[in-house]
């Protein structure tokens, strides 16, 4: 009986999942499409969504939203001729340097080698897929941590050239 209710807990959660991708794709270029929208459609406050897809994800809603777009940006990029800022519109990102700064975290390259690549390879599903390494997506007190190190390396810098400075 336990087995069972983890297996229908399991088949919600991948439901709830494949709702909100579908969501996401369906909406993707309205432009006023966003956390608040997404709640709505699945009748949740914002903050009940943040709570379940964190839980479900590990990813804020804001971060699931954006994953999407970019795969979705990744797959127009490899299958049409539109220019990067076109693709960038149709996925939802409404500035287009917006578009490769998370572009570029996200794959590590810009939208503009993933082009390039993508219409170099011949078999695609295998070789692009595996020379693309997407990274998960960050929030601020990720990006605040990683940067910390280099802020403490600053610091004793200072500190150092301070005190040769007034031994003098």
């Amino acid at each position: 009986m336990f087995g069972q209710h983890e297996n229908n807990s399991t088949t919600q959660h991948s439901e709830f999942l494949s709702e909100l991708h579908g969501i996401v794709l369906q909406k993707l270029s309205e432009d006023d499409f966003g956390v608040n929208v997404l709640a709505r459609e699945v009748r949740l406050s914002r903050s009940q969504l943040h709570r379940k897809l964190k839980n479900l994800t590990g990813k804020s809603p804001s971060c699931f939203i954006r994953e999407i777009r970019l795969l979705q940006a990744s797959e127009l990029l490899r299958e049409n001729n539109n220019t990067i800022s076109e693709i960038a519109y149709k996925v939802g990102f409404r500035s287009p340097s917006y578009f490769n700064k998370c572009f570029h975290d996200y794959f590590g390259h810009s939208p503009g080698v993933h082009k390039t690549y993508a219409s170099q390879q011949n078999n695609l599903d295998t070789d692009f897929k595996s020379a693309v390494k997407a990274k998960p997506c960050h929030n601020l007190y990720d990006r605040l941590n990683r940067h910390y190190g280099l802020l403490i390396l600053a610091v004793i810098l200072l500190v150092l050239v301070l005190f040769i400075l007034f031994r003098r």
